[in-house]
């Protein structure tokens, strides 16, 4: 698999001294896309195909799901019915990896506009249930969290670790 040319998610970007409602999820928001940017780059077919177990699921339906959470993310702060599947199969990992990293900067951009009152009138909809925005900390942000973190597993078990010198802490690259 091809490199990704140094994108949004390369490093986080600076904030302001701020931790207003809005800053703090558009950081949460950040950190995902950190995370996600550096433990998906540079992945290899093997890297893809590995299960830990046979109980296991793959890389790629770890990647699949992570997509699944990136969309309800984006949804929810859109005030959007959440619609995803369980699978992606018609999508290339190249195709996976830029879309869930483009509905990650697009629910940044979005919370860029907001207002106070957007915290309380947008909600998580599937179907007729509506949720609280800050069930995305608990829900897809936090499980996006997770998950990452055994794409990272996966993928040093498969014998490919991500690239020396990324700084989680710093959320820079060295």
């Amino acid at each position: 698999m091809q490199a990704q040319d140094k994108n949004y998610f390369y490093e986080i970007k600076k904030f302001d001294e701020n931790y207003s409602s809005k800053a703090v999820v558009s950081r949460f928001i950040h950190s995902v896309g950190f995370r996600y940017y550096w433990a998906t780059e540079g992945l290899e077919v093997k890297d893809l195909s590995y299960k830990p177990s046979e109980s296991g699921i793959t890389t790629r339906e770890t990647l699949e799901h992570i997509y699944g959470l990136s969309i309800m993310i984006n949804s929810g702060l859109h005030n959007n019915e959440v619609i995803r599947s369980k699978t992606y199969p018609d999508l290339s990992f190249d195709q996976l990896r830029s879309k869930t990293l483009n509905l990650l900067k697009n629910s940044i951009n979005k919370l860029d506009e907001f207002k106070d009152s957007d915290f309380e009138s947008n909600k998580i909809i599937f179907g007729d249930n509506k949720f609280d925005l800050y069930n995305l900390f608990h829900g897809p942000i936090s499980d996006s969290l997770y998950h990452i973190g055994q794409i990272v597993a996966f993928r040093r078990a498969s014998g490919n670790p991500i690239p020396i010198g990324v700084n989680h802490f710093m959320g820079i690259k060295m």
